[in-house]
C-alpha cells in the first residue's frame, strides 16, 4: 500500500523518545519560554517556524494553543494522532519534517510518555499546538537520563482526535459486482471476490457506507483501517486490523490507486477499491505481492488532517 517506509514518524518517535515509559500527562507550566517562538501557517499545512530568544524554560513543558479547533475537548481517555514537526531548540534545526505522526495513540495507555500526553490533553480536536519539551521529560527512562547538554525540542502539531474504529456511514447499493464485503461483529470485515470475475484494467471504486464529516483533500493525512487482499485469489497481504490500531499516512504516501480511492471521500466512509497493476506496484513484487497484481482494498476513512 505505501510506496515507502514512513520515515518521518519513525524520525518523530525517535526525537520524541516514544519507546519510553512514563506516567501520566505531564503538567503544563505557564511561563514565558515560547514568547520567542513564532509560528505561522494553516492547521493541517506545513508551518512556518521562528525560534527566537528562548529562556525561562523550567522543568516542565510550556505549551500554547495556535489554532483552536472546533472539535471535543481530548482527554486522557481519548484516542488521537497528529501531523507534527519537531525542532532542536539549540540548533533551530528542523528535527523532523512536518507529516503524519504515522499511529493513533490511546492516551490512556501508560507506555505514553507524559510529555506526549500533555501535548493533547485538554486541546480541542482540530487544533494547532505549540509545545517546548525539556531535555529531562524527553530523556526520562532512556539511557540518556539525566544528561544536561541536550536542548529542549519544539513541538508543533495538528492535532484530531479518532473516536471511531470502524465506518459509521450510512449503507450504500453496490455499484459493482466484483467483490462483497460482509461486516464481522470485530476486527477486519470479509472480503469476497466474485468467482470466475475479470480483473479490471481501470479502478473500480464503491462507497459501500457514505460518512457525513470532513472530506480527504489532495496532499492531506488520512487515518484509516484497511484490508488488502489479492484479486486473483483473496489472499491477504496487508491488513491494519492486524496490528490492532487504525494506520495514518499522507494520500502522497501511497500508490496512485489507494490515494484516488481516498481523495474526495468523507470521513466515516468505508469505500472498496480494485486497483489494476498501473495504479499499484506494476512490475514490482514483495513477499506478499506477486508482480502485476491487481489489488483489492476496503478502507474505513476515520480522521483526516
Amino acid at each position: 500500500m505505501q510506496r515507502r517506509l514512513p520515515a518521518i514518524a519513525a524520525a518523530v518517535l525517535l526525537s520524541l523518545g516514544l519507546a519510553s515509559c512514563a506516567g501520566s500527562s505531564t503538567p503544563v507550566a505557564s511561563g514565558d519560554a515560547l514568547n520567542g517562538v513564532e509560528v505561522t501557517g494553516e492547521y493541517g499545512a506545513a508551518p512556518a517556524v521562528t525560534i527566537g530568544e528562548v529562556s525561562g524554560l523550567g522543568e516542565e513543558m510550556e505549551r500554547r494553543v495556535e489554532v483552536e479547533g472546533d472539535g471535543e475537548e481530548m482527554t486522557l481517555d481519548s484516542t488521537v494522532t497528529a501531523n507534527l514537526t519537531v525542532y532542536d531548540v539549540g540548533t533551530q534545526a528542523e528535527q523532523s519534517p512536518y507529516g503524519p505522526l504515522g499511529q493513533v495513540l490511546d492516551l490512556s495507555d501508560e507506555g505514553i510518555p507524559g510529555y506526549l500526553s500533555g501535548l493533547f490533553d485538554g486541546v480541542t480536536s482540530g487544533s494547532r499546538v505549540v509545545a517546548l519539551i525539556p531535555s529531562a521529560l524527553l530523556l526520562e527512562g532512556t539511557a540518556n537520563a539525566g544528561a544536561t547538554d541536550t536542548p529542549p525540542a519544539l513541538v508543533v502539531a495538528d492535532v484530531i482526535e479518532v473516536p471511531e474504529t470502524r465506518a459509521t456511514g450510512a449503507e450504500q447499493a453496490p455499484t459493482q459486482e466484483l467483490v462483497t464485503v460482509t461486516d464481522a461483529a470485530e476486527g477486519a470485515p470479509q472480503i469476497t471476490i466474485a468467482e470466475g470475475a475479470t480483473a479490471p484494467d481501470e479502478l473500480v471504486l464503491d462507497t459501500r457506507k457514505l460518512g457525513t464529516g470532513a472530506v480527504v483533500a489532495e496532499g492531506s493525512s488520512v487515518v484509516v483501517q484497511y484490508t488488502g487482499v489479492l484479486f486473483a485469489n483473496g489472499e491477504k497481504f496487508d491488513s491494519s486490523w492486524d496490528r490492532g490500531q487504525p494506520a495514518q499516512f499522507s494520500t502522497t504516501g501511497v500508490v496512485d490507486g489507494f490515494a484516488q480511492a481516498l481523495v474526495g471521500q468523507t470521513v466515516g466512509s468505508q469505500v472498496i477499491a480494485v486497483i489494476p497493476p498501473a495504479l499499484g506496484y506494476g512490475d514490482q513484487a514483495s513477499e506478499t505481492i506477486p508482480a502485476g497484481s491487481t489489488l483489492v482494498f476496503v478502507v474505513d476513512i476515520l480522521g483526516t488532517i
